[in-house]
């Protein structure tokens, strides 16, 4: 048997048995699946029945999951999230990582001596989080709240502050030991940490994207290609990490920052990208921890003294830290609880923080033994006081803001009209890090034609560098099958294809597309695109009431979007800028005309190639003279008409409004 255990085969034939038994067991025993993972190393590897461990390949497997590990967390890193929140998530963040790292740096020091940079190791252990119990608050519909937000982006932040620890304590410890034939941190750095740093940062965060958005353009067309782009980028960023001296997990992870963009998180290209790494690098990883494990070494007496030691850092540092979070955001009771209760939580990113201690000689076995005995204490707590303070928790409505989360785009007619439409639809999708969907509604007898426009769409897509998928819906009505499609896909926005203002007193979009908008739960676009634009003119009106000022903000949202998507410049014309830099912020770059009648100013500045944005109740408001008149004027030019939800279709939105206030009066 022990020559049997030493070949290849029987070595991937038990490795892949861990991989699939592991979660099955961790949910059959209601523990975290890589807790079983690392059991079953143990029970497989040398400290136990000896079927592991005989060859390098699960360590070699192990060594490409931790890469893996912390380029997903980059790829999966909320921008926005972070972005909406940045005070307190900074404030936090900070507050998260120096308390426990200040506690675990005195440890290390006193208790373990294990040195400055073995206890600055330690530090970066323990200030760093993971939320396990996400899961959680997401099923109980809390995911936009702000205690949730704040323990997103403030883990982040620590996470953060603790690679960047771990990055120079593992430098400096490559640069003492001179270790050239270590394998997982690579040979002598060659480059000094004041120039290693930038460069690593310039190439992840600036050169990668942008080589990256050329390839998927010019290129990289296939789901296949641009998986392979991805991997062959993270790779390249943890080889120059090494170079470095930096720990490879750090390149890692920069570079999923840098490509965060290109791979949105609703995509099939992030699905294949994560079934990649998740089916059996990061699985590999954990096995590979649980071989290096001696089960016995876990009920040593200092073993779990240790570990309790290392779980009452964690509780006291993030305890400290929210309590004096709530001095300066003003947290409730419910909310500190919560942020608290996620904060606790570790995972992979612990162990592999210890696992490299271990290689360079910083930790002994015990300290990696006992904080896997802190992991498993700390998910039963973040899992207990995570339940206990969700149901102490307001739940609060799914934020309207982020319209381009799932982005619904029409191509059942017009082929003509495709390619500027999912440019349209992309770059409203691409600022929420989303996905636009191409679909068509169709007949029975039509099913093969359509089929063949939405596989021309993906290609159209893919050759425009954005990720997109399509459906397709028979139903004899395109109204209908528009809005099943809208509630089965959880739709952000739609997009619709308009063949240009109607010289109709009753259906200026067409009786279709009208109905759509009076019942559509979601924003409505009615795009009617001639060609590509160049420059995009929003008239996003005055909203003098509150519905229609949910339409300016709507209208100027997707303006931005629209400008922003391709470095396009952006031209207003209102006549109030206070109300377009509030809704726009302070950072966007736009052009302001001044204007009463912003109709007037329109027409005079007008080219071929400008894209106009309006919002829909502009048209309601119009006198029908001059609706048509505008109507003959932008029969030939790029036009988009953006409404809320229900507020789409021109007459019936505006009974509706009609009905609104008059049942505020009745």
């Amino acid at each position: 048997m022990s020559a049997l255990a030493a070949t290849v085969e029987m070595t991937v034939l038990v490795l892949l048995a861990a991989i699939l038994a592991g979660p099955i067991l961790g949910a059959r025993f209601r523990v975290p699946g890589l807790l079983a993972l690392i059991f079953l190393g143990m029970l497989f590897g040398p400290f136990g029945l000896g079927w592991l461990g005989r060859t390098n390949l699960v360590f070699d497997l192990g060594a490409i999951g931790i890469l893996y590990l912390m380029f997903l967390a980059g790829l999966g890193f909320n921008i926005n999230a972070f972005s909406q929140g940045r005070a307190s998530a900074l404030g936090f963040g900070l507050l998260s990582f120096v308390f426990p790292f200040a506690l675990s740096m005195v440890v290390g020091m006193s208790w373990l001596e294990a040195g400055v940079l073995g206890a600055a190791l330690l530090g970066s252990m323990w200030a760093s989080n993971t939320l396990v119990a996400y899961p959680d608050v997401r099923a109980a519909g809390l995911e936009q709240t702000r205690a949730v937000r704040d323990a997103m982006s403030g883990g982040v932040v620590a996470d953060m502050l603790a690679l960047l620890v771990l990055a120079i304590a593992t430098t400096y410890a490559v640069v003492e030991t001179l270790e050239p034939d270590n394998q997982d941190l690579g040979a002598v750095p060659t480059l000094p940490l004041f120039l290693s740093i930038p460069a690593l940062v310039v190439f992840t965060l600036w050169v990668l994207p942008r080589v990256g958005r050329w390839f998927f353009v010019r290129v990289g067309h296939s789901r296949v290609q641009r998986v392979l782009f991805v991997l062959a980028g993270m790779a390249a960023a943890a080889t120059l990490a090494v170079l470095g001296g930096i720990a490879g997990i750090i390149g890692a992870f920069l570079a999923g920052i840098g490509l965060n963009r290109l791979v949105p998180n609703n995509s099939e290209l992030m699905d294949r990208v994560d079934f990649v790494g998740t089916t059996v690098f990061v699985p590999a990883f954990l096995v590979s921890i649980g071989l290096r494990i001696d089960p016995g070494a876990l009920v040593d007496p200092r073993t779990i003294l240790l570990g309790v030691l290392f779980l009452v850092l964690v509780i006291v540092g993030k305890g400290l830290a929210v309590l004096v979070a709530s001095i300066f955001f003003k947290y409730s009771p419910a909310e500190r609880g919560l942020i608290g209760s996620l904060s606790i939580g570790q995972a992979a990113s612990t162990l592999a923080v210890g696992q490299i201690g271990l290689e360079l000689g910083l930790f002994e076995q015990e300290v990696v033994n006992a904080s896997i005995l802190t992991i498993v204490l700390a998910a039963l707590l973040t899992s207990f006081g995570t339940q206990h303070y969700i149901r102490r928790m307001p739940v609060t409505p799914p934020s309207s803001g982020a319209i381009g989360e799932v982005v619904l785009v029409d191509v059942s007619d017009d082929t003509s009209a495709m390619k500027p439409m999912l440019h349209l639809a992309g770059r409203v999708a691409q600022g929420d890090d989303g996905v636009a969907t191409a679909y068509a509604v169709a007949r029975r007898a039509d099913k093969i034609t359509t089929r063949a426009r939405l596989g021309q769409a993906e290609e159209t897509a893919a050759a425009a560098g954005y990720d997109s998928s399509s459906v397709l819906r028979l139903s004899e009505s395109f109204a209908d099958g528009t809005l099943e499609l809208v509630e089965e896909h959880d739709a952000t926005l739609v997009v619709l294809a308009w063949h240009g203002p109607r010289l109709s007193v009753e259906h200026f979009f067409g009786s279709e597309l009208d109905t759509i908008g009076a019942n559509c739960p979601v924003p409505t676009v009615a795009a009617h695109l001639t060609s590509t634009w160049v420059r995009v003119i929003v008239i996003p009106g005055t909203g003098d009431v509150p519905w229609q000022a949910e339409d300016v903000r709507l209208t100027l949202d997707v303006a931005r979007r629209l400008a922003a998507g391709g470095d396009d410049p952006l031209l207003v014309i209102a006549n109030d800028e206070a109300t377009t830099r509030e809704q726009l912020g302070p950072r966007a770059e736009y052009e302001f005309v001044l204007a009463h009648r912003p109709g007037d100013e329109l027409l005079p500045r007008l080219q071929p190639t400008d894209l106009i944005v309006a919002p829909a109740y502009m048209l309601q408001e119009m006198p029908v003279h001059r609706r048509l008149k505008f109507s003959v004027a932008l029969t030939e030019h790029n036009l988009a008409i953006v409404a809320a939800p229900g507020r789409f279709a021109v007459l019936s939105a505006r009974q509706h409004a009609m009905g609104q206030l008059l049942g505020q009066h009745a």
